[in-house]
């Protein structure tokens, strides 16, 4: 996902050049605001909206045109006695035939459906509260990215920084060596294994300045505007509040999923409760409404209409046991993703604790690293120890600077973790 971003957004080019400082927040809003996914809300309430006027309508008089041409076997006629005593008083009635035509227009309005169009909102409501926390869920995701590539910057700059103060260190050894030979105390090899750490040290340089280089183009393609070479990576702050409460988008995800089940329960018993409706009804056909009378006729019908559909009778039992069991099985997850979630903290909270109790003694171990460079720098000036071994004390004390700055980015790194973990 990160490398689709990043090379699509590099082929459009940046719109914007960040000045001065950037701080972490500043990349976390911007990387939401430009990823891909943050179109899909207005989509989802878009949807929801046309969802919703749709059900609206059913309360709408509704309209509808039936026609309908029929053949029978029979047709109404008096019985033979009756038609004799009309014959004799030359009487005739004219029966319809056996084809028969009805064309009508109805209009029909609902006045109580059980309650139907009520619980359908309340699922669309439901199911559009799922698609949004879905939404940020992977958005969420997005968070951990940032600040992965955000503390890589910064773990390098401190990295170089030290690499900087080794080069230097290198450099005034090389130069007091340079004249140890001339004194005749030191020889040309010794220089060359200087030259050798020094040499070293610039191909490390290169190596952290190209890593950088495409961390920073990374998190310039998430933030969607170009990171020049003098923006500083500001460093987030690390008093931040430990708080307790979990405010993770999957919880909100599994308590939607959860009440959708409640309302598609609620909706199986206003599926089983009758519908009361107005209806009027303007028709012509042969026959009419009067069955003594033979012809196209136009007759009207209104009146008040119950329906009532008993087949959900025999299926709401086991229904209502499905959306029980779903509803349990969401609350298991949630019971699960909570403990999970708790274990983390545990574990985040030690490491914060072990990395404050390593930086505790890293300023102690610098000091006394230095002690012994500079004596062993006596040393080598007395002739009592080779340069071999001075590089030594050289890069041991380097490697102290360099675990110190690597212990600093690491908790800050780890405290912005835990309040990502409780998403705070």
């Amino acid at each position: 996902m990160m490398k689709k971003i990043f090379f699509s957004i590099l082929i459009c080019g940046f719109a914007v050049s960040l000045q001065g400082q950037l701080t972490l927040e500043y990349c976390h809003e911007r990387a939401k605001a430009n990823y891909p996914l943050i179109k899909q809300y207005d989509l989802i309430e878009q949807s929801k909206k046309y969802n919703i006027a749709q059900i609206n309508k059913s309360y709408i008089p509704q309209l509808s045109l039936n026609g309908k041409v029929t053949w029978q076997s029979d047709v109404t006629e008096f019985p033979e006695e009756f038609s004799d005593m009309l014959e004799q008083m030359n009487v005739s009635i004219d029966f319809p035939g056996q084809d028969q035509y009805n064309f009508a227009l109805e209009l029909r309005q609902t006045i109580w459906d059980g309650g139907a169009t009520g619980t359908q909102k309340k699922i669309i409501n439901s199911q559009n509260e799922i698609e949004k926390y879905n939404l940020e869920v992977n958005m969420y995701a997005l968070t951990d990215q940032i600040n992965q590539l955000y503390f890589s910057i910064l773990l390098i700059d401190e990295q170089m920084r030290q690499n900087t103060l080794l080069k230097q260190e290198l450099e005034r050894n090389y130069n007091l060596v340079s004249t140890y030979i001339k004194n005749g105390v030191a020889q040309q090899s010794d220089l060359d294994e200087i030259k050798v750490e020094m040499l070293s040290a610039e191909q490390r340089d290169t190596e952290m300045k190209t890593s950088k280089k495409t961390f920073k183009k990374m998190l310039s393609a998430f933030i969607a505007e170009e990171i020049t070479d003098n923006i500083v990576l500001e460093k987030p702050k690390a008093e931040l509040s430990i708080s307790e409460t979990i405010n993770r988008p999957e919880l909100k995800l599994y308590d939607s999923q959860i009440q959708l089940y409640e309302t598609r329960s609620k909706q199986l018993w206003s599926n089983g409760m009758p519908r009361i409706a107005l209806f009027a009804q303007g028709a012509y056909g042969n026959p009419g409404l009067n069955m003594f009378e033979s012809g196209f006729t136009p007759y009207f019908i209104g009146g008040v209409q119950l329906s009532w559909n008993f087949g959900g009778l025999y299926t709401n039992n086991d229904e209502k046991k499905t959306f029980n069991l779903q509803k349990q099985q969401t609350e298991v997850q949630r019971e699960v993703f909570l403990f999970n979630l708790k274990q983390k903290l545990v574990q985040q909270d030690s490491e914060i604790e072990k990395l404050q109790n390593l930086l505790e003694n890293d300023d102690e171990i610098i000091r006394l690293r230095e002690d012994i460079q500079k004596t062993a720098e006596v040393k080598v000036e007395n002739g009592t120890m080779n340069v071999n071994d001075l590089l030594q004390y050289i890069n041991t004390t380097s490697i102290a600077r360099q675990n110190k700055a690597y212990h600093e980015i690491q908790l800050l790194m780890a405290i912005w973790q835990r309040q990502s973990i409780v998403n705070n």
